[in-house]
């Protein structure tokens, strides 16, 4: 942690997060949805490049072992699913979805991008390009939370952190439904951590799992990602309010007043 690689890539992270978010916060639909679509493109490439070299076993008799850990169900995976929704989808034909998926990604898969970051240790490996892709995915979750804040400034308010909650809860019952469904078949199967049958790696509160049994885990696990996503739209809110009371908040129109020049466009 915190070495020559670790803080390069920090700065450049940070460097792309503010000069995106900067550029192109009153941008029109049309650029955010590009936007959203470069990421995700990127993210899924590396993706499909990672799932293989983790599952090689080299030694003096390689071998191939699909590893069902490192399936891409967690929370920093939620941007392979969730992303397409906001570059396919117009706000205006289904808001409460939208709005919902945007603040999720604004808020928690932000805060899954920022632990990872800095605490890199969690992710890395031997392998070179492992943690090239690790970085560049969470950096890349970073640089989409807080360009999506930032775009959407005039619409945070409380209602953003109870919608993006209610995406963590169906979120996670779907994990614990996936995992007790192919725990028998899938050894290591750990999706977003809420296997039933199989202790969490997380620490300290997996001792919770191992002692006392799955639910209590599950109700600490969910309180303590709750109360730090909590914290991350707090920050959020707090920063808009600066920006709104001081007129900070960006030359030009907001995303709601723009008058929409990519319909009047061919596409």
């Amino acid at each position: 942690m915190f070495g020559a690689f670790h803080l390069v890539c920090i700065a450049i992270i940070l460097v792309a997060t503010v000069a995106v978010s900067a550029a192109f916060k009153n941008c029109s639909d049309k650029t955010f949805r590009r936007i959203i679509f470069v990421c995700w493109l990127v993210c899924l490439c590396l993706e499909i490049i990672k799932q293989p070299v983790k599952s090689l076993q080299w030694g003096d008799e390689p071998y191939f072992r699909y590893s069902f850990y490192d399936f891409p169900f967690h929370l920093c995976s939620t941007v392979y699913y969730i992303a397409p929704a906001l570059f396919l989808m117009k706000r205006e034909k289904c808001p409460a979805v939208y709005d919902a998926l945007s603040w999720f990604c604004g808020i928690f898969v932000l805060m899954g991008g920022m632990t990872v970051v800095l605490y890199n240790d969690l992710v890395m490996s031997e392998t070179l390009f492992i943690n090239i892709q690790s970085m560049v995915h969470h950096g890349i979750q970073i640089l989409l939370g807080v360009f999506i804040v930032v775009r959407n400034r005039e619409r945070l308010n409380i209602y953003s952190y109870l919608k993006a909650l209610a995406v963590l809860g169906v979120y996670t019952a779907l994990a614990v439904a996936v995992n007790a469904l192919l725990t028998p078949v899938a050894d290591g199967i750990d999706m977003f951590y809420v296997n039933p049958f199989e202790v969490s790696v997380l620490p300290v509160i997996n001792e919770i799992h191992r002692n006392a049994g799955f639910i209590p885990y599950l109700a600490v696990y969910l309180s303590i990602v709750a109360l730090f996503g909590f914290a991350v739209y707090a920050a959020e809110a707090l920063i808009a309010g600066k920006f709104r009371r001081g007129g900070l908040s960006g030359a030009g129109k907001t995303p709601d007043e723009e008058v929409k020049e990519d319909e009047d466009e061919k596409e």
